[in-house]
């Protein structure tokens, strides 16, 4: 394949690409939306479980709650910033993602700018050669340097020998980002390691982690130095598809033109070349760098060559400078890994924040975890406390209710009027509320609002009238009555017919009952209110003061629960939109 044949199947497959990596758009819209979605339902759910607010001088629940809601506001800041780290890459990518991305890295004087103004075809446009470039509108480069942005007609780069188009001013070398685009790709020229600032280097490091491919430059010269090794193995590492170019791999030979020595641009020898190779790839094997995309071998390219060549019309000159080689790398990446790559750095970038925030989440439950175990701990103290209160409040209802009842018994006693029932019963009530109420509020914080639920729950019912209580006694009595009788004699009848009555005396036993005294049924009314007490300490005493006791843990314990249960629920999503 001729030289320009090579060139126009490279701008071609660079053209044909564009409607491919624009479909790709769509896929991870949808993985970034699920992202960002799950990530802002989490946060809903998290403020909500700690919007309750936990005031108590109980220094293990104050504590409790401090380190729950500290903890759980570090994990939002924390997942805050993954995504605030990931929608940087992100944007990167949302910029570039319909395109194929190719960022250009390595030392300064490594020959990336050279490299680029190259492949950017502008300078092969004013050669007046028709070619594929022409399809498409003359590119202009995009420089960003420290938040502005401008454009200029080649990409900047440190001067070199060679053809006048590729030489700009020292001063304009590539300290900022640059790039242009060439159908369905975009190249990156990125600021050389080592170039003049720490934020120059941070910044290509930040364009080289959201490329699709990595084109890596070393002078031929001086390759395979300590930092290259070092540079090559953190792009393994990341797991970044990367091509070693080594660059700038010509000399200048003298030849004799008539009478005149003249300089001869010619490549590196074929030795010197396979030697430099070797090293390097023996190196990237005792580095435990492998994998370089498609298999390919280091490659070494002359620019100068290249151009020069395409100047005179030189064929073997263009494929010593192996530049037609490289083209063809890049095309063939573009045709048959371009969509997996494409799809690769935006889904290694999504399972990166996924895995990062997975881990302060699973951190996150484990510390959770640890206050739960505090407040179980603090839920059997509390019960054993619980148990003991109630045993000391039950005596002291009794007690009080005693006393009522023995002074509402003088009282009877004294005026024997009775009390009623319902008016017992309220006084009875009123004391066990109040026996109740005022210790459950010297024991525990903040239990007037449950108190104020048990009002009627506190009742001790009915246990009957107070009153003087009295017996009816039963007896015989004998008495001497006179009865009427019949006349007896002559003088009697004469008696009876002048209306006198005669009588007899009789002895009789009769049956008469009488009412004693027997005092107030006190101890009738009190065996029944000791009933009713009992019973109330059986279950709704204790179920009160076991409310109450929790009226501040209960929140931690929700607080605990709702937290965890978005957790497991972010976690599972998550996993879910792994790429």
């Amino acid at each position: 394949m001729g030289m320009y044949e090579g060139i126009n199947e490279f701008v071609d497959a660079m053209i044909s690409s564009e409607e491919k990596f624009r479909d790709i758009k769509a896929s991870f819209d949808k993985k970034n939306s699920g992202v960002e979605q799950c990530i802002q339902k989490f946060r809903r759910d998290i403020l909500g479980a700690i919007s309750q607010k936990v005031e108590t001088e109980d220094e293990d629940i104050q504590k409790a709650y401090d380190g729950i809601s500290a903890e759980l506001s570090n994990l939002l800041s924390g997942v805050a910033k993954c995504i605030e780290d990931t929608k940087k890459g992100m944007k990167f990518i949302t910029e570039y993602e319909q395109s194929f991305n190719i960022a250009v890295f390595g030392k300064v004087k490594a020959g990336k700018s050279y490299l680029g103004n190259f492949i950017m075809g502008n300078a092969i446009r004013d050669l007046g050669k028709e070619t594929s470039y022409d399809k498409l509108e003359r590119p202009r480069v995009e420089v960003y340097d420290r938040g502005k942005k401008s454009t200029r007609e080649r990409l900047a780069e440190i001067s070199e020998e060679g053809n006048e188009e590729f030489r700009v001013d020292p001063n304009e070398a590539t300290s900022a980002i640059q790039l242009f685009r060439l159908g369905g790709m975009t190249w990156f020229d990125t600021p050389g390691i080592g170039s003049i600032t720490w934020e120059n280097e941070m910044l290509a490091k930040e364009y080289v982690d959201n490329a699709d491919l990595i084109v890596y430059t070393s002078n031929s010269d001086a390759a395979g130095t300590r930092q290259d090794f070092m540079e090559l193995k953190e792009l393994h590492r990341k797991g970044k598809a990367f091509l070693l170019l080594l660059t700038q791999s010509d000399t200048v030979d003298e030849d004799m033109e008539g009478d005149e020595i003249i300089s001869v641009l010619v490549p590196k020898s074929e030795k010197d070349r396979r030697d430099t190779e070797d090293y390097i790839c023996s190196m990237l094997r005792e580095n435990d760098i492998a994998g370089l995309d498609q298999g390919q071998e280091v490659l070494t390219v002359s620019v100068k060559l290249a151009f020069t060549a395409l100047e005179n019309g030189n064929e073997q000159m263009f494929r010593d400078s192996n530049l037609g080689k490289f083209l063809e790398i890049l095309t063939d990446i573009t045709r048959n890994e371009g969509a997996r790559l494409k799809m690769k750095t935006p889904g290694d970038r999504i399972n990166a924040t996924i895995l990062a925030i997975l881990e302060q989440l699973k951190e996150a439950r484990q510390e959770l975890e640890k206050y739960r175990e505090s407040l179980i701990q603090k839920q059997k103290h509390m019960s054993e406390q619980r148990k003991l209160f109630v045993e000391q409040i039950q005596p002291e209802c009794l007690k009080k209710i005693g006393r009522v009842i023995r002074e509402k018994s003088n009282e009877i006693e004294n005026s024997e009027s009775p009390i009623s029932a319902a008016e017992l019963g309220s006084l009875l009530n009123q004391t066990v509320y109040q026996v109740i109420s005022h210790a459950c509020i010297g024991e525990f914080a903040k239990s007037g609002e449950i108190l104020s639920r048990y009002t009627e729950k506190l009742n001790v019912g009915s246990v009957g009238e107070l009153k003087m209580k009295t017996d009816t006694i039963e007896y015989k009595v004998q008495k001497v009555v006179s009865t009427p009788r019949d006349p007896h004699g002559l003088w009697e009848h004469i008696g009876s017919f002048f209306g006198k009555i005669y009588s007899r005396s009789e002895l009789v036993t009769k049956t008469e009952m009488s009412v004693v005294s027997l005092g107030v049924n006190e101890q009738q009314i009190m065996a029944v209110a000791r009933d009713k007490i009992n019973e109330l300490f059986e279950e709704t005493v204790p179920a009160m003061v076991k409310e109450i006791s929790e009226y501040l843990i209960a929140p931690m314990i929700q607080i605990l629960a709702a937290s965890e249960e978005s957790i497991r629920g972010a976690i599972a999503e998550l996993e879910s939109l792994k790429c």
